[in-house]
């Protein structure tokens, strides 16, 4: 990651007149103006429903030997399973749109992060993922300009850390954010994700882990061709990765 400068604080006014522009005053209030645009596309985060174009209706004669066999499926060593989260039985014999509906019920009064994809949506990402599995986010910070966050795919998992944290340990870096996707309901057309936070040193508040679990989904599939290019970039092409233009893409919906 030699090819990384050091933009931290560099953008705190540019930040500020794009507020202005915005009608907002603050960093914050930006922030959470592009939150709210972005909450329209498919995956959306707790309290709200989930959206699938999949109509998919569930087997009504669905087993207990079935139920059973219904096992969180490529996630890593340690990881909870979805049965571990929640009663999976709540789950069994619903449409997607029912089980969108329970996951960011149960999850609406939690101080965590939640989504229900839509399977085709998920399997999407997968595939610009697999290509382009590192990438990084700009996360603006009020009276501080921004901040980068490293993020990194992993089976069905993402992980985020400041990008100080990894060009400091690397490897050993201790992810701030993680996001598991469960893909235990995908026959029926959906995905479930959640995310858990690094609650030891609470560096990340949910409202910013949301804003990056957004910013993910606009550059890796619904953001269009200039967010893939620098997604493209960033894996493949360094030299011709440039975060003014990384800053300016996050800004625009």
């Amino acid at each position: 990651m030699s090819h990384v400068p050091d933009y931290e604080a560099k953008y705190q006014q540019k930040l500020l007149e794009r507020a202005r522009q915005e009608g907002v005053e603050t960093v914050e209030e930006l922030k959470q103006k592009i939150l709210e645009r972005q909450q329209q596309p498919a995956a959306k985060p707790s309290g709200s429903k989930a959206t699938s174009s999949a109509q998919i209706k569930s087997t009504k004669s669905t087993t207990n030997r079935q139920q059973k066999q219904r096992v969180s499926q490529n996630l890593p060593p340690g990881v909870k399973s979805l049965d571990q989260v929640m009663k999976v039985e709540l789950l069994e014999n619903k449409t997607a749109e029912e089980i969108g509906e329970i996951w960011t019920t149960y999850h609406a009064t939690k101080d965590t992060v939640s989504a229900a994809i839509p399977a085709e949506t998920y399997q999407r990402l997968l595939q610009v993922a697999r290509k382009n599995p590192l990438f990084v986010l700009p996360l603006p910070r009020e009276g501080q300009g921004v901040e980068f966050y490293f993020m990194q795919f992993d089976f069905h998992q993402v992980h985020f850390t400041s990008l100080l944290e990894y060009k400091t340990n690397q490897a050993q870096a201790r992810p701030y954010l993680t996001l598991t996707h469960y893909t235990d309901f995908m026959d029926r057309g959906i995905v479930l994700m959640r995310g858990e936070l690094d609650s030891e040193r609470n560096l990340l508040d949910v409202p910013n882990a949301q804003y990056l679990a957004l910013q993910m989904q606009q550059f890796y599939i619904t953001g269009g061709d200039e967010k893939r290019r620098l997604v493209e970039a960033f894996n493949h092409h360094p030299d011709q990765f440039d975060y003014r233009q990384l800053i300016d893409a996050a800004q625009k919906i």
